[in-house]
């Protein structure tokens, strides 16, 4: 039924954010929604511009995984930036779409969604949320960024393949609930905490993260680094830039940058 797609005039009178939303582009099936973003961006369409599909057929998520976009039941939408923000400092606004996430999903269901250093999150330990940040650059200089972010909200049912890692909304909260409430809710905590970031405030956007994440300390980690490099150690906080710190053996702590966490526990 229409009233259940994310249409453009469902959305805007709902919204709260002042530019994240401001210009949607509307999908009823698309490859992937970062790949129609970053095509915008290309074309000049201004920071804020969002895609939205129903469903993807080559959906990702980090590391080139696949990314499951049920028709109609998730929330499969990119974001297009151009922030004032150094190459190098780009990665932290995957951080800042896991905190609005978190915010978002708990405020629209009332469940709470956990952090997963660097882009999950999770209800009772499985996955509901990831996100995929991809940067486009010259030299010292962020062209810009499209953040994209998939929301399993009124999944019933998952392939026998990812039934024990993967969970929705609608699975936990025993309901359906509103897409476009929770898009909405999520569009408005993105920009409160990207304007935050820009004027500076990094620090607080992190400890934001920390806050909601029983990842960011004690947690025993195994880290792939490729190329046959491993890291071993306790998870212990974030560092000012946004990296995961890992507390080694012998008390040395190392900071992760990137890599591949393939244990948890």
């Amino acid at each position: 039924m229409a009233q259940d797609l994310l249409l453009p005039e469902f959305i805007y009178p709902r919204l709260k954010s002042h530019r994240l939303g401001k210009t949607i582009h509307h999908l009823l099936e698309t490859g992937s929604t970062n790949d129609g973003a970053r095509q915008l961006a290309e074309q000049g369409a201004p920071e804020g511009t969002l895609v939205l599909a129903e469903e993807q057929t080559r959906g990702r998520g980090r590391l080139g995984r696949s990314w499951l976009s049920e028709r109609g039941a998730g929330i499969y939408a990119s974001i297009l930036f151009r922030p004032v923000l150094k190459p190098r400092d780009a990665a932290v606004l995957t951080l800042v779409a896991a905190v609005a996430g978190s915010e978002a999903i708990e405020h629209a269901s009332r469940l709470n969604a956990d952090i997963k250093w660097p882009n999950d999150l999770l209800l009772s330990g499985r996955k509901c949320c990831g996100i995929l940040s991809e940067m486009q650059a010259e030299r010292d200089d962020i062209r810009y960024v499209v953040v994209g972010i998939g929301i399993n909200v009124n999944h019933s049912l998952f392939p026998e393949e990812l039934g024990q890692r993967a969970t929705s909304l609608r699975i936990e909260g025993k309901q359906t609930y509103s897409r476009v409430a929770l898009l909405c809710e999520f569009l408005l905590r993105f920009e409160l905490l990207y304007d935050d970031l820009q004027r500076g405030n990094l620090a607080t956007v992190l400890q934001r993260w920390v806050d909601r994440s029983t990842f960011a300390f004690g947690k025993q980690v195994t880290v792939d680094l490729g190329s046959g490099r491993k890291l071993e150690g306790q998870t212990a906080g974030l560092s000012e830039v946004g990296n995961l710190k890992v507390k080694l053996a012998d008390g040395h702590v190392e900071e992760v940058v990137s890599g591949d966490i393939v244990v948890w526990r």
